[in-house]
């Protein structure tokens, strides 16, 4: 997580032609504050958030080349 930037990254395991393989994928979220003081998730930003959902995309993305 970079500020309101929040990045999950999965490892889905797949059966193909009798093999397992994996597929990594990841999920960016932006989380907010509604007017009623609870907590919710977009995946649009403003132009602010931008580069810290790069930095979190880049970090998931260096766990997952490196595990």
């Amino acid at each position: 997580m970079v500020g309101p930037c929040r990045v999950s990254v999965f490892r889905n395991i797949v059966l193909v032609a009798g093999k397992e393989i994996e597929i990594p994928k990841v999920v960016l979220e932006v989380r907010y504050k509604d007017k009623h003081g609870k907590w919710r998730g977009t995946q649009g930003m403003t132009v602010r958030e931008i580069p810290k959902a790069i930095l979190a995309l880049q970090k998931a993305f260096e766990y997952m080349v490196s595990t």
